[in-house]
């Protein structure tokens, strides 16, 4: 995978925020949300495979945010790294399952189907409505096409080889109109794989992150 430490001050700060994206989307996505102060970010995409070359070891506190796939690429990589808060966002740890995440035939298909085309597609359903998406045009940067076939091929692959794995997630928030991550798939994965986690349901699409401002908002109490 890929990697890009970010932070607001010249040298490191003693916190850092490890943020897992989503298959295909590029770091610009959530470029508009505002670090808390005493926090780096470390942005993880392009999962091509999973290696992370990362010292986590300088800091006191790490929070992990994940979204989509991410969810489960955090799971496969950070299982041995002492958390602050985990949240997962949007997605499971088991994202090609009928019953706990997308549908396997979704999947595939796809992936078999993938095109420049179907990609506007794809970045249409996960921002919902027109106004999103004018919003994540804004601010994403597309990657590569041959990346994110390149990637979502690795992807599909190491899923059905790799043994699930699950860090111990803090915080589930489900966007209640999510086309990618059925709602009801995610409210099942959480309640039967880690009944202990605090689960927000919110109104919004897959790409819900235009509805927050600040990093701190995804592990802050919730009240839904």
């Amino acid at each position: 995978m890929k990697t890009q430490l970010m932070t607001t001050q010249p040298q490191k700060q003693p916190n850092l925020i490890v943020y897992f994206a989503g298959w295909g989307t590029p770091i610009s996505a959530v470029a508009h949300l505002d670090l808390p102060q005493d926090y780096d970010l470390l942005i993880c995409y392009d999962y091509q495979n999973l290696h992370l070359d990362f010292d986590f070891s300088p800091y006191q506190q790490i929070r992990v945010v994940a979204w989509s796939m991410g969810v489960w690429v955090a799971d496969q990589v950070m299982q041995n790294i002492p958390l602050s808060s985990a949240t997962a966002i949007n997605g499971t740890g088991l994202p090609c399952h009928d019953q706990f995440g997308i549908s396997c035939e979704i999947f595939k298909g796809t992936l078999e189907g993938l095109t420049e085309e179907s990609r506007v597609k794809f970045e249409r359903r996960i921002c919902g409505d027109k106004r999103n998406f004018a919003i994540y045009q804004q601010l994403a940067e597309p990657r590569e096409f041959a990346e994110i076939h390149a990637e979502l091929t690795a992807l599909y692959e190491m899923i059905q080889t790799q043994k699930p794995q699950s860090i111990l997630w803090t915080d589930a928030v489900i966007a209640e109109q999510d086309r990618i991550f059925p709602a009801q798939n995610q409210f099942a994965y959480w309640q039967r794989h880690s009944p202990a986690v605090h689960i927000s349901k919110i109104a919004g699409a897959h790409y819900l992150f235009p509805a927050m401002s600040t990093w701190a908002e995804l592990w802050e109490p919730r009240t839904v």
